[in-house]
């Protein structure tokens, strides 16, 4: 890290409200670096503001220290500032850094683990221009419209409105939310016992457009297109994914390709908590395949995958859903049109500054 050159043409914007602490070594380290722009967020206007700043500026790549949330809101700043100006897509590129308690995004794109390592590792991409343009999935609901890489129905989004309702009522932190591993599987153990009925008995359209099912096995894959599929579901979960990881490591969409042009639909049909248990860490590894082969083998729904070029979900209660961890609800409606969520691919909209490791696998022949 002793010649920082290639830095030069960097910002860094840090979002040091998760892990205080961190922030502070990697500041540290930048210090001894030629980075010409550090940038310590203090709210989350102020962090959006800072990535306008960036799109505006001459720095050709942008590098953010957060979470999930951090990055759900630069890729929207970045890609609502390229749609008024589509130049910036060729000119502006994007990657992240481990600073959250999520790092989905970090472990779908190969980030290492170390902060040192990251650097290293940022610092030969941006010496080599290791980018790639990777898929977005524009969110519509309610009028507005968000830009993400993950989406999810069901257990997960109910899970993460309980923990949004877990927040500390004393101290400095008062009135935020309560972060780390505990209580997550608090939420998770609730949401398992109370909620999973009451999951299955809101029924759901699901309407899908242009594309294939395309199921994967062990022995055998099948896949089958269309133009127009509807399909009625009560899946305790579904999630759409132009990433396969949410979370820590949890491989929810195992099949997915960033720039493939195509969303990836995953349909969990699991009848009972049971099969949930029997199958948590394939679930968990995204071995979608060895749950799969048991379930068919015992005649059970098995879980479906779909690759699409847009989605549609509705159903006629009001539901909760998440966009990149965030969660969010359809709004209550006058008329008897039913509660939707709409969903399209948008192919290669953002320039992502990628580690090395995950670059050479797009380019073997380089």
């Amino acid at each position: 890290m002793s010649e920082a050159q290639p830095f030069a043409s960097c910002t860094f914007i840090i979002n040091p409200s998760r892990f205080p602490e961190y922030a502070k070594i990697l500041k540290r380290i930048l210090k001894r670096t030629d980075v010409p722009s550090v940038i310590e967020s203090t709210s989350k206007e102020h962090f959006v503001e800072s990535v306008r700043d960036f799109c505006r500026g001459d720095h050709r790549h942008l590098l953010v220290w957060g979470g999930d949330g951090t990055a759900h809101d630069a890729i929207n700043t970045i890609t609502n500032e390229t749609l008024k100006d589509s130049s910036l897509r060729r000119r502006k590129t994007v990657g992240f850094l481990r600073g959250g308690s999520g790092n989905g995004i970090q472990d779908s794109y190969e980030v290492p683990l170390r902060i040192r390592s990251q650097l290293k590792a940022y610092f030969e991409s941006v010496e080599n221009e290791y980018t790639i343009d990777v898929d977005l999935l524009e969110t519509e609901c309610n009028g507005d419209s968000s830009y993400c890489q993950l989406v999810g129905f069901g257990f997960d989004a109910d899970l993460l409105r309980d923990r949004s309702g877990r927040v500390h009522r004393m101290g400095k932190r008062k009135g935020e939310i309560k972060r780390g591993v505990a209580t997550y599987l608090k939420s998770a153990l609730k949401t398992f016992i109370r909620s999973y009925a009451a999951i299955q008995e809101n029924e759901r359209s699901l309407d899908l457009y242009d594309g294939k099912y395309a199921f994967r096995g062990t022995r055998v894959n099948a896949e089958i297109p269309f133009d127009f599929f509807n399909k009625r579901s009560t899946a305790v979960e579904i999630e759409v994914g132009s990433r396969p990881y949410y979370g820590r490591l949890f491989k929810i969409c195992p099949d997915v390709v960033c720039n493939d042009g195509c969303l990836d639909v995953y349909v969990f049909n699991f009848t009972s908590r049971f099969l949930i248990l029997a199958n948590a860490l394939w679930l968990w590894l995204g071995r979608h395949d060895r749950i799969n082969k048991k379930l068919a083998r015992g005649n059970k729904a098995i879980i479906e995958r779909f690759e699409v070029k847009r989605v549609v979900i509705s159903s006629a209660k009001p539901f909760d859903y998440h966009v990149d961890g965030e969660v969010r609800r359809t709004a209550a409606r006058r008329d008897d049109s039913p509660h939707q969520v709409s969903i399209r691919v948008l192919p290669r909209q953002i320039s992502f500054l990628v580690p090395p490791a995950f670059y050479r696998k797009f380019h073997p022949f380089d």
